[in-house]
């Protein structure tokens, strides 16, 4: 297999492009009335305009799909979205065998995750 992408559906395209394009900085790749292609690093992802806000679920305990957007300080990133609105799941980083990370929703309510790896 060649490396992935994530396919998102969108509650509404023109606020999701705002979202990761202006306040995550996200490149555009490819851009059409239904759907856009970005770019994040080496991974692209595919975003469709679909029709509802995404189930809400209990982040980290029901199966579900993140993206996790790996970060070098962790801290300054958080202070930085959340100048920008973003409003985090938890209210400081928590930790796992990984490293920090921090979890925030997207317009459409599609959880995704900012992570700093431990060195």
């Amino acid at each position: 297999m060649d490396s992935p992408s994530t396919l998102l559906v969108v509650r509404d395209l023109s606020i999701s492009k705002e979202f990761y394009v202006e306040l995550l900085g996200l490149n555009i790749l490819e851009e059409y009335e239904d759907s856009l292609k970005l770019q994040s690093g080496s991974h692209n992802i595919l975003m469709f305009q679909g029709a509802i806000t995404a189930i809400d679920y209990d982040h980290g305990y029901n199966a579900n799909s993140t993206l996790v957007f790996t970060v070098r300080d962790l801290d300054e990133r958080i202070t930085e979205l959340k100048s920008k609105g973003i409003v985090f799941i938890h209210k400081s980083p928590n930790e796992n065998r990984w490293g920090r990370y921090a979890a925030f929703k997207d317009p459409s309510g599609i959880t995704h995750e900012l992570m700093e790896f431990f060195t």
